[in-house]
């Protein structure tokens, strides 16, 4: 079973991402943009990724923001095409003691978010097992 397709980074982008300003004590995660949940294409048709996605493909990521809430700190990136969540983002960090989790990054409030400029990020498509 897969529990989500996405672009998981390459150790030099997510190096690039571990060394932004994280708070004390959170966890890191620099992992992954998720493009949907489960696999690339839906067993009932409502959505199919794997045409702007191959499994195996390098995809380019440019970073556009940064944000954190006291949950969770999160880069919101240019995606090359379309993805099932609407914004776009790489979990950076969590505050597990605060009770932060990744799912959290998308619930951090827009004005939180700082333009960023000249981040890259690489990654390859994979659907990762549960």
């Amino acid at each position: 079973n897969i529990s989500y397709s996405g672009v998981v980074l390459d150790e030099e982008s997510k190096q690039k991402l571990l060394s932004l300003e994280i708070p004390e004590g959170w966890e890191p995660v620099a992992h992954h943009m998720t493009i949907t949940m489960g696999p690339l294409t839906h067993k009932k048709g409502k959505h199919d990724f794997s045409k702007a996605y191959p499994v195996g493909s390098e995809v380019e990521l440019t970073g556009l923001a940064i944000g954190r809430d006291e949950r969770a700190m999160a880069v919101q990136v240019q995606a090359p095409a379309e993805i099932s969540n609407s914004f776009p983002h790489i979990t950076v960090a969590v505050n597990r003691a605060g009770g932060g989790k990744p799912a959290h990054s998308k619930e951090i409030p827009q004005e939180n978010f700082e333009p960023l400029s000249g981040i890259t990020l690489r990654g390859t498509v994979e659907e990762v097992p549960q």
